[in-house]
């Protein structure tokens, strides 16, 4: 099934909201600014999905050289970098760069020859949206390793409410978290005090679906969503074994 547009979700919202209207501002405000928002939320960490992942390859290709500690890929549509795998051609040995850092920034290494080895931690220095990505190595390159990363790709921005730029890029397979948080914000436009019961029923089928994360992950992902929402102690420990258990983890 096709995607549902952002006209789609209003039309779901407004039958829990006396048809308040969603879409009479200046550019369709509060809706766009509502489903744009909530796809940041779906699509940023620590959220990883595999229809969003890609690998470098072809002319992103990466190839450390001896000595030098940082490179430019000409990655157009990266967003953040989820694991990267080196290998050294010589012996057809591939190994996990297993220190990935998205935010922090490594500092420069010393490159002097006895100071050398094996990568082991990469960091994503500068992120030019849509031109490339400056990665950072430690330690400094030995010898020559080709890099393959996966990453999750950069989302396009909403701007109208039907059509390629008012469609949800979030599948439809999971509508169920992106309608429920639409309307839970079409309810807090009009004071609707249900609004925070169907914010927590978007983000439990959010962490649901959400494979792979670890129990801080969770944790802190609450923490920072309840804290936005100004409810932190929604975000108690009893919350948090309740969103770990829907996922069945």
């Amino acid at each position: 099934m096709a995607n549902q547009t952002i006209q789609n979700s209003i039309d779901f919202a407004q039958t829990y909201t006396q048809y308040s209207p969603l879409s009479v501002g200046t550019a369709n405000e509060p809706a766009i600014t509502i489903a744009n928002e909530i796809q940041n939320l779906f699509f940023g960490p620590p959220f990883t999905w595999g229809f969003n992942r890609a690998e470098n390859s072809g002319p992103t290709a990466l190839n450390l050289a001896a000595g030098q500690q940082d490179y430019v890929v000409p990655v157009t549509d990266f967003a953040f970098m989820e694991s990267a795998t080196a290998t050294d051609p010589a012996t057809g040995t591939a190994f996990s760069i297993l220190d990935i850092y998205n935010t922090k920034n490594i500092s420069v290494a010393d490159a002097t020859l006895n100071k050398r080895g094996r990568p082991n931690a990469i960091c994503v220095r500068i992120i030019n949206f849509g031109t490339n990505v400056t990665l950072r190595f430690i330690s400094v390159p030995d010898k020559t390793y080709s890099v393959t990363f996966t990453y999750q790709k950069l989302i396009t921005p909403m701007s109208t409410l039907t059509g390629g730029t008012g469609t949800w890029t979030i599948p439809f397979l999971y509508s169920d978290v992106y309608n429920s948080l639409f309307l839970a914000e079409a309810m807090s436009v009009v004071d609707e005090v249900r609004s925070m019961q169907y914010r927590q029923r978007g983000i439990a089928a959010l962490l649901a679906k959400a494979e792979g994360l670890n129990e801080m992950q969770v944790n802190v992902f609450l923490q920072q969503y309840w804290a936005r929402q100004g409810r932190p102690e929604m975000a108690s420990p009893l919350k948090t074994t309740q969103a770990i258990q829907a996922r069945g983890v």
